[in-house]
């Protein structure tokens, strides 16, 4: 009884190491990939990141491929562009291993590129169910905006300002964080508290 629970261990820790390696090696990116992404980098530009994704068939290179396009870095010019956007591709091939993992747990899948860290959801979480405050909560998103790890657009600041955080951000969080919008819809109410001076960067 003892050996064939050790057997069953090896047997375990075996596959899974097998299935990891596997796992790594498939969503390594390459300068291939990288310049397969400016190849078809016309379809996204014509016809909107969600055309592109589903033509390419939800794949991992086309989910990396779109993250990178919506990313500040694809427009950026100098001589070690490739060497960026291949550096930045392992930050979203990260991405989308912890986004399928939790798909895998939650039955819930979400064929867009990953954008946001997905840990930024308890962030988020316990704002929405009050373990934190409003101000807690924009000095977490200002945080992680000046480290990079949230990429919005440059602030377009309105005449009137918000002096506080509107129950309507509340409510788009808590969507987000419960997987009923995408990391984009999320990223647009962040930029409003930017554009209206309540998250300063």
């Amino acid at each position: 009884m003892i050996v064939t629970k050790i057997i069953i261990l090896f047997a375990i820790i075996i596959l899974f190491s097998n299935v990891t390696n596997v796992f790594s090696a498939e969503f390594e990116f390459s300068q291939n990939d990288i310049e397969w992404c400016h190849e078809v980098y016309p379809h996204y530009e014509i016809l909107g990141l969600d055309w592109f994704i589903k033509n390419y068939h939800y794949s991992i290179e086309a989910r990396v491929c779109g993250s990178l396009y919506e990313d500040p870095l694809w427009n950026y010019k100098g001589e070690d562009r490739f060497q960026k956007l291949l550096e930045r591709s392992h930050y979203y091939i990260e991405l989308e291993i912890q986004e399928s993992l939790e798909e895998a747990k939650s039955g819930i899948n979400d064929p867009s590129p990953a954008i946001i860290p997905s840990w930024i959801k308890s962030t988020g979480s316990y704002w929405v169910d009050g373990f934190t405050t409003d101000l807690e909560f924009v000095n977490a998103m200002q945080f992680l905006i000046k480290e990079e790890i949230l990429v919005v657009s440059p602030a377009i600041l309105n005449e009137s300002t918000a002096s506080s955080v509107p129950n309507w951000i509340k409510a788009t969080t808590g969507y987000w964080v419960d997987n009923r919008i995408t990391d984009d819809e999320f990223l647009t109410a962040i930029q409003w508290l930017i554009n209206n001076g309540v998250i300063r960067v």
